[in-house]
Formats: C-alpha cells, sequence, structure tokens
C-alpha cells in the first residue's frame, strides 16, 4: 500500500477515536472519518494478543487486500480494529465481514455493494 494511502499520524488517530462513527461486527471495529483529500487513508490495527507476527501480519495482508478489490467512496480515513476470532478467520470470512462494516458506515459505493467477489 502506498504511503499516502496509510494513516499514521498519532494526533489523527485521536481525532477519529474522538469524532469518528464506530462500526462493528464479531470480527472487525472500522472507525471512520472524513477527510479532506481525495483519496481514502487507512490503519489496521491487531493486538499482540492474537497471535505472532506472522499471525498478525497475515491478518493485516488480508485487510489490504480487501480494502485494495472493494470500491469505496473517496475522502475518508478509516481504522480497522481486529477483534480475537479473526486470526481464525479465512479470506472469505474477513472479506465479508470487511465489506459488513464498511456498507454500515456507508463508506462503500453503491456499486460495489452489488457486486459479488
Amino acid at each position: 500500500m502506498q504511503s499516502r494511502f496509510r494513516l499514521s499520524e498519532d494526533k489523527r488517530f485521536a481525532e477519529i477515536h474522538r469524532e469518528g462513527l464506530s462500526v462493528a461486527n464479531r470480527l472487525l471495529v472500522v472507525r471512520v472519518l472524513k477527510n479532506d483529500l481525495s483519496h481514502n487513508r487507512y490503519a489496521f490495527m491487531v493486538s499482540k494478543r492474537l497471535g505472532n507476527a506472522v499471525t498478525r501480519n497475515r491478518i493485516r495482508r488480508r485487510l489490504r487486500e480487501v480494502v485494495r478489490n472493494t470500491r469505496l467512496r473517496n475522502g475518508w480515513d478509516a481504522v480497522f480494529i481486529v477483534r480475537k476470532g479473526a486470526e481464525s478467520a479465512d479470506f472469505g470470512a474477513l472479506r465479508q465481514s470487511a465489506r459488513n462494516v464498511l456498507s454500515r458506515a456507508n463508506i462503500l459505493d453503491k456499486d460495489s455493494e452489488k457486486e459479488t467477489l
């Protein structure tokens, strides 16, 4: 993922946590907040409690792939927080979970909701 699509500023994380919309399901929590850019930025938070570095990085890679292949509305910052149970979920379950929270946060592109991957 290119650096312009990464969310890494502590100040922005705090702002998203304080003012953003939070949507959750069994595997993921996503917090979103509108930004003033023409593109989206993402962060993926995976606790050490979910497993070793290999496991945590696998979850991040899968979520980045889901975001890359899902059409979203532009101009949003999104922080994905992974919940316990995601370490044993397969790619399809993570994809469905991510699309569910993005749709409920109302940043999924309307045409994308009709797609089945």
